[in-house]
């Protein structure tokens, strides 16, 4: 190849640097003493932007070791909900086990569930195989962006791509929740949700959430925490109407509201996968249920659908039970009235700056009271 065609192939990548930038990027990684964990710099109001755009601004501004980094955080927090996911899938059949289901029949229903949410290629949903593909994907697109061996219109055609694939592997996860938490009330009848929910996530309570427990510290002290993981795990959800992970926040001098339009789980499930062009998981052919019953563990409200439940038993019910305050209040809109129609309601988590700012009503409406000045009873 001669220097005129090599120097015309090189147009769109940034000077070569093998020593850091001459000023720091306005997103970058940094360690957090607060959470033990790697964390992405940034405001509030910066973290509700998604790591898929800060990638994209990154490749534009030419901070190619810095969107490379930040492919490989990508990948972390996508890894969240992955493992999530693959826990939860194994519980839900040792809940069943336990309760008599056959595993013949528990395996019957595993590959209906994985030929119903087959992925558009037609290959069933086994998502082992394609969370190693995405990891590759994503490891050779950081390296190669790291070693200025891409340009950057392909760069972001690679970010897309990735980012397609694990929407593709997200939604199929989510879906997979909701098959299987609708088996459990097909066989055990709508309480026995609850339960599940008491025997499959005691562990990934315990990691997630013990760490907010008043009696260990102040809920001032774990504000960062709680509004941190809250962004990050919504990024990882591939929330709002593009898919790619931003959300919407507001703030007063009480709280923080962060809002998906859609959530990219149960909401966008109960609304129908615009992306894909199917329809409402709560209707033929998936049939995943919502609550027809009032239950503690769904806001003694009907019409939860079974996966959004857990964000009430995981982030008000257990950890009000443990210690008395709910983590964050959530508002899930409700199948069929709040999702359906030109203006379906946004899925909102409040996020309240003390806990004496926590309504009354976050309390009452899962079937406890408020405690007083001196914590809860007992």
């Amino acid at each position: 190849m001669s220097d005129q065609s090599t120097s015309q192939a090189d147009d769109s990548r940034p000077a070569r640097s093998i020593s850091g930038t001459a000023s720091a990027p306005p997103t970058y990684l940094t360690w957090s003493d607060a959470i033990n964990k790697r964390v992405r710099t940034g405001d509030w109001s910066d973290q509700a932007v998604s790591t898929t755009v800060k990638i994209a601004e990154a490749i534009d501004n030419g901070d190619w070791e810095t969107a490379a980094q930040l492919v490989d955080y990508w990948m972390e927090e996508a890894k969240v909900v992955h493992v999530i996911y693959q826990v939860w899938g194994q519980g839900w059949g040792s809940f069943l086990t336990a309760q008599g289901v056959t595993q013949d029949d528990l395996d019957a229903e595993v590959a209906r569930l994985r030929e119903l949410l087959a992925f558009p290629d037609g290959g069933p949903f086994e998502p082992e195989p394609r969370w190693m593909a995405l990891a590759q994907r994503a490891g050779e697109l950081g390296n190669r962006l790291r070693a200025y061996e891409i340009e950057a219109a392909e760069a972001h055609s690679q970010l897309d791509q990735l980012r397609e694939r694990w929407r593709q592997l997200h939604d199929r996860g989510a879906d997979f929740q909701s098959g299987m938490l609708s088996f459990v009330a097909d066989r055990l009848g709508e309480a026995a949700v609850g339960d599940a929910y008491a025997h499959v996530l005691a562990p990934y309570l315990e990691e997630r959430y013990l760490p907010f427990d008043l009696r260990e510290k102040s809920y001032e002290d774990t504000l960062y925490r709680n509004l941190y993981l809250a962004f990050e795990a919504m990024r990882a959800h591939l929330v709002g109407p593009d898919r790619a992970g931003g959300m919407d926040l507001t703030e007063d001098e009480d709280k923080f509201v962060i809002s998906f339009d859609p959530c990219g789980s149960g909401n966008r499930g109960q609304r129908g996968d615009l992306v894909e062009g199917t329809g409402s998981r709560s209707e033929p052919p998936y049939n995943f249920g919502v609550t027809t019953a009032e239950h503690d563990w769904a806001w003694n409200e009907k019409g939860v659908c079974y996966y959004c439940a857990h964000c009430c038993y995981t982030l008000e019910l257990w950890p009000a039970r443990q210690w008395g305050h709910p983590i964050r209040v959530v508002d899930s809109p409700l199948y069929p009235d709040e999702t359906s129609g030109p203006e379906p309601a946004k899925c909102t988590w409040t996020i309240y700056k003390s806990v004496e700012a926590i309504p009354e009503e976050a309390y009452v409406r899962i079937g406890l009271k408020k405690p007083g000045p001196d914590g809860p009873e007992g």
